[in-house]
């Protein structure tokens, strides 16, 4: 049970980033097309815990950083606990 609430939690982390990688994409390119969602989508797949913290520095918008890294921090204890009851 715990490893399916670890994957949850990740599951939110990785929404998080992509919300701020989205709110960064109207940023710069306000028009957008195919081509950059593209790019922005391998590009946060990549990087998604550090755009939340790009957007806390440049826009004082730091709740998407906070729940990002909250939910990873919350994933990495439920996957230990399920490891740890494995045994």
């Amino acid at each position: 049970m715990y490893i399916i609430f670890s994957y949850i939690s990740y599951f939110i982390a990785i929404i998080a980033g992509y919300v701020a990688a989205y709110d960064l994409l109207i940023q710069i390119f306000p028009e957008f097309g195919l081509f950059e969602v593209l790019v922005g989508f391998i590009a946060t797949a990549m990087f998604f815990p550090l755009v939340p913290i790009y957007s806390g520095f440049t826009n004082g918008e730091w709740m998407l950083a906070i729940i990002c890294f909250g939910f990873i921090f919350l994933g990495v204890i439920l996957g230990n606990q399920a490891r740890r009851n494995k045994h």
